[in-house]
């Protein structure tokens, strides 16, 4: 498989950061820092999410002997010096890219675009896939089968048919359309008049620039006569636009390596400019530059540790273990010593470790002595070290374990070098103890570690404490939950960065080619520091408000999510490909659409471009502006779309949906199904909202459009797994609205729901004292509106804007709401006050999130923070009837009560494999379960129904 080269145009990427962000950012020495944010928080996503092999900066030079003015003294000199502020922040960034130890490349006399072009033109005959990244047009000229544009802001490669899709022309047309365009920006003069959709059809006809002048006779005459009035300045204005491949330059491509960076070293700048967050993404990507099991094509082999370092409940009186369990001999195998595994006489081979007493176990009467002291113990912490960092598809190289803080024992399995256990016979020994539900399992991340163990046929019981959750819990807007960061900040203890074990760049190895006796003390240290964070959050815990949230729902819920994830959910692929082949086709019909109705073309992907067409061609006006110009997000084109019967605003709206489903979901879920069970295996996470709702990754099935089309069809694509197999969805029926009843008993919400009405009706015919059957549905539409409106704060400006209504009939209907149902205004005046006596809000089952914003001396904030308390009490506890709904049905599964599995939670909503022939009596219980998941003064609703796919299940 090629090796992948990203060169970042520095210049572009820097301008791009510095008019991208509205918001101004400053360090606490006034140094103005926003375009140093946006630009590093691209670089680290690019890293994360392209995985190169090689990664590099090219940079013009501020030099007037710049060769373009060779040739045209005018070329750039009407562009404006940057602003003071851009030109100190792009110093800053150039000097922390080169703190990372990233290279910058700059000849003098020579502008990035060419020595772009000449690197990309230096490594054709390598086997490396370039992509440049920037959207300038001028590099599109190089575009070939080896190099390609990225565009970061996006995640959008541009290729030879995207730029043929898009713009109307291919690579190899792209300097004689810009040679009949010219660059007003850059001062190259064109042929008047002569715009991108004039510019391509005249090449597309005759071929070139030249062929263009030289059959002038076939144009128009007006344009035949600026066609030849360009003729003598179409050989200097070609060489302009034409980048040169022969940029004098020492480049070589091992300089590149991703593995020879050091994001350490530029913790003390972003320490000094105030960007705390981003000096702790430093320790996370330089884990991530080491990680192994990663998507295809990622080009670093090293390994995670199981999960723990990346991503309580005091164990209470757990009945002691039984030590009288059998032993079975243990004969180890070995392979080759390196030179640092000098054994020691002793059962136990200790390895030092300032951060503890360390055992590395990897003989068979190492492994006798510590099986008998771990039969002895009530609890123990744990980790895994593994192939993977997905734990479908992981191996195990290792187990650590820890019962006494800074004591820790490793077991390794999986090694080219040193002494391993037989993985076999000791899983049949750690098995029993493992699968003990009366001896607590302490883990970080323990979810992970679970999964793994279920690969390698251990299915783990007694899962007591997880530090991450228990953290989460304790304090929901911390910064970080890694355990880096949390053993820093609490224990004061640094722990070993993996690339300290398996190195960086293509010379790196994975966890099971380094010897034991290295991993041992890195494996050590997180068993050993999770049983430490243990103790702490134990103890902060006990008979505290937190404990019975984190004992008797975030707990129990972690099984049930490692159960999900086991299970996956199956995929059609071929449906997929299909859906994906009639959405580019789309996506190809909507740009001409939009090209016919604006009267030329244009990049739809470009702000910039649409912004033109919009209010410069077709007279729109300007809704709102940003600092990088007239905006045309979507809210944008929708105000548009409302104004105006015009097409362009709708029809782009279209587009942006498509191809971000085509992108997101379409193109991307095949490459998503584990080899290993065919099925995709989607994350789930209980610390990725304050509100406690679950979110989920690989893929995010949140984002997922209900009610469009596009997303019918895609949740089509998710299927039963065999033909007698049906998928179930349960859905929640409005369940804010019912806790919001709940909260507020107000009277008349409760007799709507207790009575099952239409709530949306209900509330129509009684803020517009109308019977129920004269509600109109434009009355419904709009209590429906204020129903949902009211649990986000929504402003009467908001209402108008959602109803398309003057401001004043907005307002004077939620005024006429409150009157009517004065229990919600009282309940909502509540849950300010007691949030700001407080300091937070609380959900139904005690989940607090604090709301600081409250006590702000800026209006805005304290407005965001009185918005912040209602959700948080409604959509958080809307978290928690579900995750106790899961934790009911999952435990009537393990009894075998039930026999569905539980595949997806997304929302309100769970997905569940059912056979067919059983699916009526199922249904029936998994409602039970959901219905009652607490007690409540209002019913719970769930609407069930089932299909051979998602979409036919909703």
């Amino acid at each position: 498989m090629a090796k992948s080269l990203y060169l970042i145009d520095g210049h572009y990427q820097i301008y791009r950061a510095f008019y991208g962000l509205s918001q101004p950012l400053t360090s606490p020495t006034g140094e103005p820092t926003a375009a140093t944010h946006v630009f590093f928080s691209m670089l680290f996503s690019l890293i994360r999410n392209r995985r190169p092999d090689y990664l590099a900066m090219v940079m013009d030079v501020s030099d007037e002997t710049v060769f373009r003015k060779d040739i045209d003294a005018n070329y750039k000199a009407h562009r404006d010096p940057p602003p003071e502020a851009l030109s100190l922040q792009a110093d800053r960034i150039v000097s922390i890219v080169e703190a990372l130890g990233m290279p910058i490349f700059r000849v003098p006399g020579y502008e990035a675009d060419d020595l772009m072009a000449t690197i990309a033109a230096k490594l054709k005959s390598d086997d490396v896939d370039v992509y440049l990244v920037s959207k300038d047009k001028d590099l599109e000229q190089l575009i070939s089968d080896r190099v390609r544009l990225y565009d970061s802001a996006k995640d959008v490669v541009i290729d030879e048919n995207a730029l043929l899709m898009t713009k109307g022309y291919r690579p190899q047309q792209a300097v004689e359309v810009q040679t009949l365009v010219g660059d007003s920006t850059d001062n190259i003069p064109g042929v008047q008049g002569v715009g991108i959709k004039t510019a391509v059809k005249l090449i597309g006809e005759y071929g070139s620039a030249r062929a263009v002048l030289d059959n002038a006779d076939k144009l128009t005459p007006k344009l035949a006569e600026r066609v030849r009035a360009f003729a003598s300045q179409i050989d200097f204005t070609r060489q302009l636009v034409t980048l040169t491949p022969e940029v004098p330059c020492d480049f070589e491509l091992s300089q590149c390596a991703v593995g020879r960076f050091n994001p350490p070293a530029a913790k003390p700048s972003f320490r000094e400019l105030g960007m705390n967050r981003l000096a702790e993404q430093l320790d996370v990507l330089s884990m991530e530059l080491g990680l192994a099991g990663s998507p295809e094509g990622f080009p670093l082999h090293a390994v995670a540790d199981g999960g723990g370092r990346d991503a309580g409940l005091a164990l209470g009186e757990i009945s002691r273990a039984e030590a009288g369990r059998s032993v079975a001999p243990v004969p180890h195998a070995e392979t080759p010593k390196s030179a640092n595994t000098a054994r020691s006489d002793e059962a136990f081979m200790r390895v030092s470790a300032p951060a503890g007493d360390y055992v590395l176990v990897d003989t068979a009467e190492a492994f006798e002595r510590f099986i008998s002291q771990l039969c002895r113990q009530t609890a123990f912490a744990f980790d895994t070290e593994t192939t993977s960092i997905r734990p479908v598809d992981a191996k195990l190289v290792g187990l650590s374990f820890s019962w006494r803080a800074g004591e820790a024992f490793y077991l390794p399995f999986r090694a080219t070098m040193g002494r391993v256990l037989p993985i076999d016979l000791v899983i049949e020994n750690l098995k029993p103890i493992f699968e003990n539900p009366q001896v607590g399992k302490i883990g970080h991340h323990i979810k992970y570690d679970v999964l793994v163990l279920r690969q390698h046929g251990i299915e783990t019981a007694g899962i007591a404490f997880d530090t991450l959750i228990a953290s989460f819990v304790l304090d929901p807007v911390r910064r970080s939950y890694g355990l880096d960061a949390l053993a820093q900040g609490l224990l004061g203890l640094d722990m070993i960065p993996i690339t300290d074990l398996i190195g960086k760049g293509r010379n790196q190895i994975t966890m099971d080619e380094v010897d034991p006796v290295r991993v041992c003390e890195y494996a050590c240290c997180d068993a050993d520091f999770t049983l430490r964070l243990h103790d702490i959050f134990a103890q902060q815990l006990s008979g505290g408000p937190y404990e019975p949230l984190f004992r008797e729902t975030e707990m129990p819920l972690v099984e049930v999510l490692a159960e999900m994830e086991h299970n996956g959910i199956a995929l059609d692929t071929h449906l997929l490909r299909e859906i994906g082949l009639k959405l580019g086709d789309r996506l190809v019909e909507l740009t001409r659409e939009v090209h016919a109705a604006a009267g030329r073309a244009f990049n739809l992907d470009s702000p910039q471009q649409l912004s033109t067409i919009l209010f410069d061609d077709l007279g729109f006006s300007v809704v709102r502006k940003t600092k990088t110009g007239r905006s045309t997000d979507a809210d944008t084109l929708e105000a548009l779309a409302a104004q105006s019967e015009h097409p362009v605003p709708k029809l782009v709206l279209e587009y942006r949906e498509l191809s971000k489903l085509k992108n997101t979901y379409v193109d991307t879920l095949p490459s998503m199904v584990s080899r290993r069970t065919g099925r995709v295996h989607a994350s789930f996470h209980q610390t990725g909202a304050v509100t406690g709702r679950l979110s989920s990754s690989d893929p995010n099935l949140q984002n997922i459009p209900i009610r469009t089309e596009t997303g019918k069809q895609i949740r089509q694509a998710f299927v039963a797994g065999s033909p007698d197999h049906v998928l179930l969805a349960a859905d929640y029926s409005q369940i804010e609205l019912r806790i919001l009843a709940h909260f507020s008993q107000d009277r008349a919400l409760l007799d709507a729901f207790e009575s099952g009405q239409d709530i949306h009706r209900t509330v129509a015919a009684q803020v517009n004292g109308v019977p129920l059957e004269e509600v109109t549905s434009a009355q419904r539409s709009a209590a429906k509106a204020v129903n949902f409106g009211i649990i986000y704060g929504q402003t009467p400006f908001g209402l108008a804007k959602t109803l398309a209504v003057p401001v004043g009939e907005a307002k004077a209907f939620i005024d006429t709401y409150f009157l009517r149902y004065p229990g919600i205004r009282m309940f909502i005046d509540d849950c300010v006050a007691e949030a700001r006596k407080n300091g937070f809000a609380q959900t139904i089952l005690g989940r607090r999130r604090p709301i600081p914003e409250l006590h702000s001396r800026n209006r805005g904030q304290v407005s965001f923070g009185e918005r912040i308390a209602v959700n948080t009490v409604i959509q958080g506890s809307a978290a928690d009837l579900i995750k106790r709904a899961m934790i009911d049905i999952h435990r009537a599964i393990k009894s075998g009560e039930l026999s569905a599995r539980m595949l997806l939670q997304v929302h309100d909503e769970l997905v569940f494999e059912v056979l067919e022939k059983v699916v009526e009596r199922e249904s029936g219980l998994i409602r039970e379960k959901m219905e009652q998941p607490i007690d409540m003064r209002v019913p719970l609703v769930a609407d069930i129904s089932w299909g051979r796919t998602w979409a036919d299940a909703k």
